[in-house]
């Protein structure tokens, strides 16, 4: 069935589905549809009857060729009639049609869409990776390639076959009316009778839509539809899949693995890869590309970052210069900040950011705006480090370290790490910059499409006039050999005198002063003089230019010939340097040169090398300066940005990369081994230490077969020639190894690492398989050896500098003269804060340590050991990678394979499958739990004090149950707690919200507690004015009295006294304070005489610590001279081994020579003598004999080598198809780990999402115990209320009937109020009487009458009563009995008094009670709030009972250091005073005189101490009377 597609309806498709009816009896094709016609079915249908064979068969085999013998005897040439002709054609493509379902099963499951496609013709699926022409019996066998692309999956001749089928349709149209005509068989031939057939029913072929996928294919995806086929349909081969593309709408069959799931249309700007629904490579691909095109270049890949470079700009905008202070980061980024911030001021680690990717993808760019970003939500404190000051870092590195090349504007040079320190506070306090792997000889040597160092162009565009006539740069140069010129074009200059600009204003910034400024273009003016300078290339070395020497010596601040002596003459420098006793040389002057004598050029480019290293290395200490500060910091983040790999492939170029690019190629393919240990090697260790069951496996290639091949070292240092060594050890070996090349270094290099590095046709050059072999790089190994060679020049380069002449210069760059030469080529070694001291720390011990040190001074080991140091400053901290892509756009779209390519090289597929499947959170028991269990109130309660030292796992056991959390979303280790991604996240949101409730009632209770703090200092200054007032009052009152004025007139008289007696109190204090000073200053001096002992044993120390490392270091060196002469004799020997092998073969040669030569001597001798002819005619027979035997052993020979020849040729076609067989299973195999991962990855996806659904239906069912906990609760309430409705009910029908009651009572007093209307009258009469009788009283009061009328009416009103109730009675029939109505009645009268005393004496007794509750609860209420107060109160006195207690002990051991130092005073003065005592008593016997005079003074003294304490006592009788008489001293 063929044609356009046809769409059924969903009860059509019900029918379709329900099998035939007459299944079974389907009746044979027809015979004219079978190939070879009538006859050949004929023949056919008889050899099957008589072999007893089955009729018919519900699937029939195709039919077998016949023979043609056989053909030719049933049927005759030109017989056919050209009816049979069309309808054997036509039998036979619906045969065809058939055939293709015969051998395809329909087990498959078909989804119940209303939309059906049926198959267009076959003859139109020519564009297909297989075609479904009528010729399938051919094409199956053998299937056409793939040739469909994302842009034009179909060829461009589909029209016209399509317009050819129509044309052949319409002919086998009539021929279908024509078969149903009866044959005529023409004259002279047997009729046959024709087979009677049912019609066949054609097979169907309907397709429906499965769902949207992803169609990959090398160009790019493109989304498609999935079809499947409908019950009935024939199905396509295994691993074949037909789908529709949506961009042309055609169909196409291709493989399974080249199809793809799609997520949800709302997962297209998806911030996160991770929270895709399918991680596939298409679907990340598209999400990319979508934010992309939406201007959101930043995506997050589970915990790293993805950025795509350059991001595209809205459109109608250009690019503008943004500023720091209005510039907003992205929200991913903000995220990442934030998420480092936390970090850092939460668990006080380190944190590190690293950027990955390839060069010209905005690295750092993007880690400039982290760096922004990151001040702007921290702050920063103090002056030292803000916004404008690390732009100015930004802007100074980029004129220094950076070069324009095709892709990139200013593309970095150097790699740079920038630590930013905060203190307690969580503030930016300080920051540190270190370089390393400077491409210094960029200054000299540079490749075509790139330029020089930026600042070089700056300077010569933007330098004042007064600066260029001092650096003699008014009249530049047409030719300079470095390549550094003036830009020519209007808009290089200006952008380059722009950027000097900057520069000027970045370096005031960073407070550089003029001269530091001066001697920086001092330096790089000598290094354009000396490019200007050149060298010759014939003769002797010098310069070419002596004039441009001459000024760049005067430049620099040095001599002509000292700059020569510097450049070429190394030799005599050293010469020079020992005899004038100058610096000892770290390097013997015995030692002879490594490696090839160094040509002019090279000498002068390391000159121009070295000048600016220091210059380089100067200004990022002077950068260090400027940021550094004195506050003590607790964490750093660490900013990482390094070169990108370099390919010149990227960009078009056809030369071969150089030895630069293989260092920053090296130190990238570094921190991927770092990346892929962090993210894979170190999280599937932790998981099996730890006990975590974890279903994945690594990655099975890793960067770290290509460090090998760069810089693995040898197992031992003299290790054998066999052993394998990286490129670097091996270019380091081959250099001093006299007679070797680099041709040398590549076949050893090839030799040992085959698998990654290939040696190239062109000579000299070899392919590296950089990024897992996604991306090689070809390598010219041509003039290595001179870029590695150790140059003196460079050496040079830093003392020309420090001894210049020019004060400026020698200023900027005498403060290096201390940095071992080691570190010279690093920036930022040098540390102030104690935070830099251990970076500087780390970066020194990995330079000095382990096997690599040995060779330290070697510049390519140099390259290993700063690429160590850069690593082990990652490995302190917590890293978080910015991996950063390429997405070059031209026009259409996106890249698509570049984008594969990159996303291959950091297996960012696997790492977010493992970020999904595993636990990517944990923390340590202790910390969960401490952490978190204040979520818990048992737990808290149970754990929560110091005290306790709980069993962390059963805490976290018991909490982890406590909290309800899903099984699968957090398993606990041996030691740390692991938790799925977002599980953390949502734990932290309760704890937070728990914490903000409780930090409410804190607050609340704090401002509670300040009020009343603040009502009690309210209340004693209350008391306090309230005692001023009252002391003013009585001083107002006492001013006027005689005592008080004298009192006023005498105190002054006694504070004289009292001040005497404290001026010798304080001179007293003097003198002790005197003797301590000359205390102190004697321990003093003995300390500072100590301390400069102790520096001389420290200046003792250090200088046999130099001592030691001369040694040490001229040990090295005899070891490599050692190495050297041990490669060289091993080189030798091997010579020496081959030259005797080659003398052993000769003298064997010439041995057999020699043997042959006697042979033949005999033979003559043989020969020679007299022979019978009955010897000769022996020998001839023997001769013959000898000959046939020979014959024949050539037979055999010949015979055995045909044979041989046989067994060859049958064991190479064995062997060829064994090697086909080969390479089948390792397709197969390919295919087979292809579809494993993929089932893999849609197993884990499916697994997320398993987990996923479960974690929602475990909260679904948390809050549906929730609810239902709430729902019994307002269950039993409402059954509370029910029994209390109840309840209310019977009381009401109580109440009810009580009315009722009360309502015949009512009925009986309105009958009785009738009958005592006449008692009434009598009543008023009695108060009439009553009334006149009072009135006629007029001596008695008005309050005493009414008092009186009240009693009376009362005792009126009981009188009434009585007469009521005697009337009443009065009123009983007569012939009721006198003791039955009336006595009931007055009982009950009786009892209806006593109960309304009762009820009165109730309800008195109600109101008491109340009243007594209400006081017993008032009470209650009181005495809670006295416990409150007492409980404050007692609180606050154990307060101040412990600072009493604490202030007492601190003035406790006061008083007894005072009572200790008076004690030692006074034993001092008794000493003194025996000392005096005898030295008077000497004197007194040496001078009789004097001791009477003693004597006579010692009795005075006695006498006026008498009267001081005679006029003691009048000044405290005075005190105690004027406090009797005045009564206001306490007041005061």
């Amino acid at each position: 069935m063929t044609g356009a597609p046809v769409f059924l309806n969903c009860e059509q498709i019900k029918e379709e589905k329900k099998p035939p009816a007459a299944a079974a009896a389907q009746p044979p094709p027809p015979l004219s549809a079978v190939p070879g016609g009538f006859l050949k079915q004929l023949v056919r249908e008889t050899e099957k009857e008589t072999r007893h064979k089955e009729p018919e068969l519900k699937e029939e085999k195709a039919p077998r060729k016949l023979s043609d013998n056989l053909v030719q005897n049933f049927l005759l040439p030109d017989q056919t009639p050209p009816i049979l002709e069309a309808e054997m054609a036509l039998r036979a493509e619906q045969l065809v049609n058939g055939e293709r379902g015969r051998h395809t099963t329909l087990s498959e499951k078909k989804t119940s869409t209303p939309r059906r496609i049926m198959s267009p013709d076959p003859k139109s699926q020519k564009i297909d990776s297989k075609s479904t022409t009528p010729e399938v019996s051919r094409q199956e066998q053998t299937p056409s390639p793939r040739t469909d692309t994302m842009k034009s999956p179909a060829p461009p001749k589909e029209k016209e076959v399509k317009k050819e089928e129509v044309k052949v349709q319409q002919e086998i149209k009539p021929q279908k009316k024509e078969v149903k005509e009866p044959r005529q068989e023409p004259e002279g031939q047997i009729t046959v009778t024709p087979i009677r057939e049912e019609p066949k029913v054609p097979v169907r072929d309907v397709w429906y839509e499965a769902g949207k996928v992803w169609y990959a294919h090398k160009d790019g995806y493109t989304l498609a539809t999935q079809l499947k086929p409908d019950e009935g349909t024939p199905e396509l081969p295994d691993g074949r899949v037909r789908v529709r593309l949506d961009s042309d709408g055609s169909i196409h069959d291709v493989s399974q693995y080249e199809i793809e799931k799609l997520n949800p249309p709302e997962l297209d700007l998806c911030e996160d890869l991770s929270d895709l629904v399918s991680v596939n490579e298409s679907s990340i691909l598209h999400t990319l590309t979508t934010r992309a095109k939406g201007h959101l270049p930043l995506t997050h890949t589970g915990p790293n970052l993805l950025a795509l470079w350059p991001p595209l700009s809205p459109p109608g905008k250009a690019l503008r210069s943004r500023r720091w202070e209005s510039w907003e980061a992205p929200g991913p980024l903000q995220a990442l900040v934030r998420r480092v911030y936390v970090s850092i001021v939460g668990q006080r680690r380190d944190q590190t950011l690293v950027a990955l990717g390839r060069s010209g993808t905005g690295k750092t760019t993007s880690c400039q705006s982290f760096s922004q970003e990151l001040l702007k939500q921290a702050g920063t404190a103090g002056g030292s480090l803000t916004l404008e000051r690390l732009q100015a870092v930004f802007t100074v590195l980029r004129s220094f370290g950076c070069v324009s090349s095709s892709h990139s504007e200013a593309s970095t040079r150097f790699a740079m790490v920038l630590s930013l320190d905060f203190n307690h506070a969580g503030l930016a306090a300080a920051a540190h910059l270190q370089t390393m792997l400077l491409e210094k000889w960029r200054v000299c040597q540079r490749p075509e499409g790139e330029s020089n160092f930026l600042v070089f162009s700056q300077m010569l565009a933007g330098l004042s006039t007064d600066m260029r006539t001092e650096l003699q740069l008014h009249q530049l140069k047409e030719h300079n050999s470095f390549g550094i010129s003036c830009p020519t074009k209007v808009d290089e200059k200006q952008r380059a005198s722009v950027g000097f600009g900057k520069l000027l204003a970045a370096m005031n910034t960073l407070g550089f002063s003029a001269d530091e400024q001066k001697a920086i273009w001092h330096v790089l003016a000598g290094i354009y003089h000396l490019g200007v300078a050149g060298t010759c290339k014939v003769g002797r070395k010098q310069f070419m230019s002596f004039d441009s020497a001459q000024t760049a010596s005067a430049i620099l601040g040095c001599e002509g010939e000292e700059l020569h002596t510097a450049v070429f003459k190394h030799h005599l420098r050293q010469l020079l340097q020992r005899a004038t006793g100058g610096v000892r040389e770290r390097r013997p002057t015995e030692e002879p040169e490594d490696g090839p004598k160094l040509s002019a050029t090279q000498c002068v480019e390391g000159m121009a090398a070295g000048l600016y290293e220091e210059l380089f290395t100067t200004i990022v200490s002077l950068i260090n300066r400027a940021l550094h500060s004195q506050q003590l910091t607790l964490a750093s983040v660490i900013v990482v940005d390094t070169p990108g790999l370099r390919n010149p492939r990227h960009s078009g170029d056809e030369r071969a990369a150089g030895f630069s690019e293989l260092c920053h190629n090296y130190l990238q393919e570094r921190l991927l081994e770092h990346y892929f240990n962090h993210t894979f090697t170190h999280t599937l260790e932790r998981y099996t230490q730890e006990g975590v069951p974890v279903d994945f496996a690594a990655p099975e290639t890793s960067p770290s077969e290509v460090v090998c091949a760069v810089d693995q070292p040898g197992l031992q240092v003299r290790g054998p020639e066999g052993d394998s060594r990286g490129l670097l050890w091996v270019l380091d070996e081959e250099m001093v190894t006299p007679g070797s090349t680099e041709s040398t270094v590549l076949e050893r290099v090839c030799q040992y690492f085959s698998g990654t590095v290939r040696q190239c046709e062109q000579p000299l050059q070899c392919e590296i398989a950089h990024l897992m072999g996604s991306d090689p790089v070809r390598y010219d190994l041509s003039g290595w050896f001179g870029q590695v060679q150790n140059n003196p020049s460079v050496l040079n380069a830093c003392s020309l500098l420090q001894n210049s002449s020019i004060g400026a210069v020698k200023a900027l760059f005498s403060p290096r003269a201390s940095v071992p030469p080691l570190c010279r080529g690093l920036g930022g070694v040098e540390g102030g804060s104690q935070r830099s001291l251990e970076r500087c720390g780390t970066v020194r011990k990995t330079l000095s340590g382990g096997m690599a040190a040995l060779r330290r001074h070697s510049q390519c080991i140099a390259v290993k050991l700063q690429a160590d140091a850069l690593v082990n400053l990652i490995r302190r901290a917590r890293p978080v990678f910015l991996q950063c892509l390429s997405a070059k756009t031209d026009g259409c779209g996106f890249d698509v394979p570049a984008l594969r390519v990159q996303l291959h090289s950091t297996h960012l597929l696997p790492a977010l499958q493992l970020y999904r499947t595993g636990y990517p959170e944990h923390i340590c028991l202790g910390d969960f739990r401490c952490r978190f269990q204040a979520l818990s109130a048992p737990i808290m309660k149970r754990y929560g004090s110091v005290f306790i030292t709980p069993d962390e796992r059963k805490a976290v056991e018991e909490l982890l149950i406590d909290l309800d959390l899903d099984k699968k979303s957090i398993v606990l280790g041996a030691s740390r707690v692991f938790m799925k991604r977002g599980v953390l996240r949502s734990l932290d949101q309760q704890r937070d919200q728990l914490l903000s409730g409780w930090l409410v009632q804190l607050q609340a209770s704090c401002l509670g507690h300040l009020g009343r703090q603040k009502y009690r200092r309210m209340k004693v200054q209350q008391m306090a004015v309230s005692c001023i007032q009252r002391n003013v009052r009585v001083l107002t009152a006492v001013v006027r009295w005689s005592w008080w004025k004298l009192l006023c007139r005498v105190r002054p008289l006694l504070d004289v006294n009292m001040d005497d007696q404290r001026l010798r109190s304080k001179e007293d204090e003097i003198t002790a304070l005197r003797r301590r000073l000359e205390k102190s200053e004697k321990e003093r001096n003995e300390l500072r005489q100590t301390a400069d002992n102790l520096e001389t044993k420290v200046t003792a120390v250090v200088s046999e610590l130099s001592d030691e490392r001369f040694r040490g270091e001229a040990m090295s060196q005899a070891l490599d001279i050692e190495r050297t002469e041990r490669l060289r004799l091993a080189k030798e020997n091997k010579e020496l081994q081959s030259r005797m092998d080659q003398s052993k073969v000769t003298l064997e040669a010439l041995e057999r020579q020699l043997e042959e030569e006697k042979q033949k001597v005999k033979n003559k001798e043989a020969l020679s003598g007299v022979a019978t002819e009955s010897e000769l005619q022996l020998q001839l027979e023997c001769a013959q004999t000898e000959v046939e035997f020979l014959r024949r052993r050539l037979r055999q020979s010949e015979e055995r080598l045909e044979s041989e020849k046989e067994a060859r040729q049958l064991l190479d076609t064995k062997v060829q198809e064994l090697q086909s067989q080969l390479d089948q299973s390792k397709r197969s195999v390919t295919e087979l780990k292809r579809h494993c991962r993929r089932l893999t990855s849609d197993l884990q996806d499916a697994r997320v999402l398993t987990d996923s659904l479960q974690s929602r239906a475990h909260e679904l069912d948390r809050k549906q115990r929730r609810f239902d906990s709430e729902l019994t609760q307002a269950l039993e309430q409402a059954d509370n209320e029910r029994e209390q409705k109840d309840r209310v009910i019977l009381e009401n029908t109580a109440l009810g009937a009580e009315i009722f009651t009360l309502r015949k009572t009512l009925k009986v007093r309105a009958e009785v109020k009738g009958q005592a209307s006449t008692i009434c009258d009598c009543a008023r009469v009695l108060r009439v009487s009553s009334d006149c009788k009072l009135n006629k009283s007029p001596e008695i009061p008005n309050m005493q009458r009414r008092k009186e009328n009240q009693v009376e009416v009362t005792h009126l009103q009981q009188q009434k009563d009585e007469l009521c109730a005697q009337i009443r009675d009065l009123k009983v029939p007569l012939h009721l009995t006198s003791d039955s109505i009336p006595e009931l009645k007055k009982k009950l009268r009786e009892l209806e008094t006593r109960d309304k005393e009762r009820s009165e004496e109730i309800s008195q007794m109600t109101a008491k009670i109340k009243q007594q509750e209400q006081m017993h609860l008032r009470f209650e209420m009181e005495m809670e709030r006295m416990k409150q107060i007492h409980q404050k109160e007692l609180e606050d006195k154990d307060e101040e009972l412990e600072d009493v207690q604490k202030s007492s002990q601190r003035r406790l051991r006061q008083l007894e250091m005072q009572l200790e130092q008076e004690y030692e005073e006074k034993q001092m003065v008794v000493h003194e005073k025996h000392d005096l005592e005898g030295l008077i008593a000497t004197l007194c016997e040496q001078c009789p005189f004097c001791s009477v005079k003693y004597f006579s003074l010692h009795e005075n003294i006695r006498a006026l101490s008498d009267v001081a304490t005679v006029t003691k006592g009048g000044q405290v009788f005075v005190k105690s009377q004027f406090r009797v008489a005045g009564g206001c001293w306490l007041g005061f």
